[in-house]
């Protein structure tokens, strides 16, 4: 299955308030808040603080200040991991708080000192992956590596699944879960992911070629008849784009098929953002992205979005704000739709449960994909988790920018028929990639 599930889980604002009310009924009911997934507490006291600790439950958080009254900084997950620097009031005080690095407190009774449990290291916010696909339904999870062993679960058909690495186990033909269960690696086809990446710092305007192509000569309507003359442009190849005339994309040395590039133009920055800001400029008409800080394009690369055909997965046009932002997550469709998609990684919520994501089951970047989220190839997404406010502390697994008190990222998605932002005349954009070359020293160029 090609297109990525809505993302309906792990929708942030959604577990603002689970979370909220997960913290109140610990107060009233520390047993009821989830009980460990590791083998049993430890009896010894707290180490002195500064130590390490992890979170110990399916689930965590971060607030504020030492109260369930404070704003929530993060969510964390089995096996995220925290550096404690001191307890309030106490660590051993009933009901006592981790304060935690950089910022914030943990309740003591999410966490448990020294580094984590196997089984929760799989699916803390250090844990890596590779992953592949269900082609059949009903594939059984094994408890044991042993086809003779109880079948925990059966997976419905199409079901992108998460692997942890295990390279004896994959000699013996066998995947492990994350959850410890274990799959046969012949009922699985494992996913080759996208090695694309974009362009960081472009000369804007850029071209992102589509599919292999051949450079017309300027003045000639089509290639050379000699093989050896011919310049061949492959997929994902990019280069600085000089005019569009037409359905000719005039490049360096001739022109190129309109239809068979993407090209990323330089906008205006929207109303609201500083020059010092970051934002996103996401074009539905060209399947392209481009982060900028104030007028500086900083990286430009190719995307997959919603398709347009349904208005159940076209991508909401607007302007927002990113709003969580979360290292792995798993992603189901609605209630009566089988899509899933485990441990995608590098989550960027902005609308609602739409978000910009890594997408490592599909390689066609550039043209609509999704059900209404924006894929990224994973190196892309890494990137820009990487480059968006605020950073994700070691350890975490999410974190709310809006609760940090620090700039917010802008995420702008235009689309021909709808437009937020102002296109650049080419003129313009060449002279602003000019200024931006001359303010930049020789030595950093």
């Amino acid at each position: 299955m090609e297109d990525d599930p809505k993302t309906n889980t792990w929708p942030v604002r959604a577990l603002v308030v689970t979370a909220t009310a997960l913290a109140l009924l610990a107060l009233a009911a520390p047993q009821a808040f989830g009980a460990p997934r590791v083998s049993n507490p430890t009896a010894d006291p707290w180490p002195t603080p500064p130590f390490a600790a992890w979170i110990k439950n399916d689930y965590g958080f971060v607030r504020a200040r030492p109260t369930h009254a404070s704003k929530l900084l993060a969510l964390l997950r089995l096996g995220d991991t925290v550096t404690v620097t001191g307890c309030a009031p106490s660590c051993d005080a009933a009901r006592a708080w981790a304060l935690v690095e950089p910022r914030g407190a943990v309740p003591m009774g999410q966490l448990r000192a020294g580094e984590p449990e196997e089984t929760a290291r799989h699916t803390g916010s250090q844990a890596t992956y590779f992953y592949g696909r269900t082609p059949r339904g009903a594939t059984p999870v094994f408890a044991k590596p042993d086809a003779k062993s109880k079948v925990i679960r059966k997976e419905k058909a199409e079901f992108r699944l998460a692997f942890v690495p295990n390279p004896y186990l994959g000699e013996q033909g066998w995947l492990q879960r994350p959850d410890g269960g274990y799959m046969r690696k012949a009922d699985i086809k494992l996913f080759t992911p996208s090695t694309f990446a974009g362009q960081k710092d472009p000369e804007a305007p850029i071209a992102f070629v589509r599919r292999k192509v051949a450079l017309r000569p300027t003045g000639e309507k089509r290639p050379p008849k000699d093989p050896a003359a011919v310049q061949w442009f492959a997929r994902y190849d990019r280069m600085p784009m000089q005019a569009v005339r037409g359905d000719k994309v005039q490049v360096s040395g001739g022109w190129l098929p309109k239809g068979l590039v993407r090209i990323v133009s330089p906008v205006q920055r929207p109303k609201g953002v500083a020059q010092t800001d970051k934002w996103m400029h996401v074009d539905l008409g060209q399947q392209v992205l481009a982060a900028y800080k104030g007028d500086q394009m900083v990286f430009a690369t190719l995307v997959s979005t919603g398709k347009s055909g349904r208005a159940s997965t076209r991508t909401k046009t607007g302007t927002f704000e990113l709003y969580g932002k979360t290292i792995h997550s798993s992603m189901r469709g609605k209630p009566w739709d089988d899509y899933y998609a485990e441990e995608v990684p590098f989550v960027m919520h902005y609308d609602g449960g739409r978000a910009l994501h890594g997408a490592y089951w599909h390689d066609q970047f550039g043209i609509e994909k999704s059900h209404g989220c924006i894929n990224l190839s994973p190196a892309d997404a890494a990137w820009l988790f990487a480059w968006t406010t605020p950073e994700l502390p070691k350890g975490w697994h999410n974190v709310l920018p809006n609760n940090w008190d620090g700039p917010i990222v802008t995420v702008v998605v235009d689309s021909p028929r709808k437009r937020e932002t102002t296109p650049l005349k080419l003129a313009d954009a060449g002279a602003r990639s000019v200024a931006d070359a001359a303010a930049v020293p020789r030595s950093h160029r």
